[in-house]
């Protein structure tokens, strides 16, 4: 009776390590099918056979995520969320869940909880290709604030990519044209000197570095860094029209070091006659500014032959100020206007 008893027993472990054996291969060829239909961009398909996967294998987590991804692809997220939180019960710090989570969360507009995982994707435990998956969540995350209008976010996350990945190139320069974009130029131009201080081939980073120092109204530097630019690449006829615009305001700026009085003197006419047009052409501010206004100490000053040099620039700031606070828009290519909008800000 005893080795009746042991040899059902070893049959019956038999029959269930076969049974086992056999739910393994079936979820494996369940799987393998998913991810072939994943690459022929069949996600319905692959959310079918990830289905069967689970069920030959109810505990495995790399077959619920998968089936998660695949529901998320086939755009149904909610359906895919409580199966990601199941692997992330038994992975907390896993990567992939995390970013598939995040990804979910964004759908549903839920952007801090989306930037929470994002950054747990970025910090968690990948399996493989560690460097370029964290660099992924990174650029989702830039995405998500882009998308959201969040500003000052975006630009703190383009400058945490640029120090995670400072040999790529390629981020380097995406994270300077993104800063210049949203308004930081000062922020780009640190940005795009470090790539071209760094890679014996900047690429494109000659011409947007022109870009952000004329954006921040450093006209030398812009002026330098077209010329650059230009002589790099002959056919950049944007770096040379920056070039030209940067020379041109250079010969206007009235504050430029090592100009003799009587140059300083002349720009401010310059400068002024266009100043009192320009306020003249500007719509009315309200009445109790009327009696402020400059023009008529500016049109004394330019009909005064001696023209005292002092006076003149104490005038220049005062017409320039007024300028902005009733003409703020200047067009880029609107060298007299960058000049006496930069003169307003305290600029020169």
């Amino acid at each position: 009776m005893g080795i009746v008893l042991v040899a059902l027993w070893i049959g019956a472990a038999l029959l269930s390590r076969a049974s086992h054996d056999q739910r393994v291969r079936r979820g494996q060829r369940a799987a393998a099918q998913a991810a072939d239909a994943l690459r022929a961009g069949r996600p319905a398909e692959a959310v079918r056979a990830l289905r069967d996967a689970v069920a030959f294998e109810p505990d495995r987590a790399a077959y619920r995520l998968a089936l998660a991804k695949a529901l998320v692809a086939s755009g149904q997220p909610a359906e895919a969320e409580p199966y990601v939180h199941e692997a992330l019960r038994q992975q907390p710090v896993d990567g992939e869940a995390n970013l598939v989570l995040a990804r979910i969360l964004r759908q549903a507009g839920s952007v801090e909880d989306a930037e929470r995982a994002y950054y747990r994707a970025v910090y968690g435990r990948w399996d493989r290709d560690a460097l370029s998956q964290r660099m992924a969540a990174r650029l989702e995350l830039v995405s998500l604030y882009r998308d959201a209008g969040q500003r000052h976010r975006l630009r703190a996350a383009l400058l945490e990519l640029s120090a995670a990945f400072p040999g790529d190139r390629t981020l380097q320069l995406q994270a300077g044209r993104e800063l210049l974009a949203e308004g930081f130029a000062d922020d780009a131009a640190r940005q795009l000197r470090a790539v071209v201080e760094r890679f014996a081939e900047p690429g494109e980073a000659l011409g947007l570095l022109a870009r952000a120092e004329f954006a921040s109204g450093n006209y030398i530097e812009a002026y330098a860094a077209a010329g650059r630019a230009v002589r790099q690449d002959p056919r950049d006829t944007s770096s040379a029209r920056l070039r030209s615009l940067a020379a041109r305001v250079l010969t206007l700026d009235p504050d430029q070091p090592r100009l003799s009085t009587r140059e300083r003197t002349r720009r401010a006419a310059v400068l002024l006659t266009e100043a009192r047009e320009r306020l003249r052409a500007c719509p009315a501010g309200p009445p109790s500014t009327a009696s402020s206004s400059p023009v008529p100490l500016v049109t004394a000053w330019l009909d005064d032959r001696s023209r005292d040099a002092d006076v003149g620039r104490a005038l220049l700031a005062a017409a320039a100020t007024a300028l902005a606070q009733r003409c703020p828009k200047v067009a880029e290519d609107d060298a007299l206007g960058l000049v006496l909008r930069g003169l307003a800000e305290g600029r020169g």
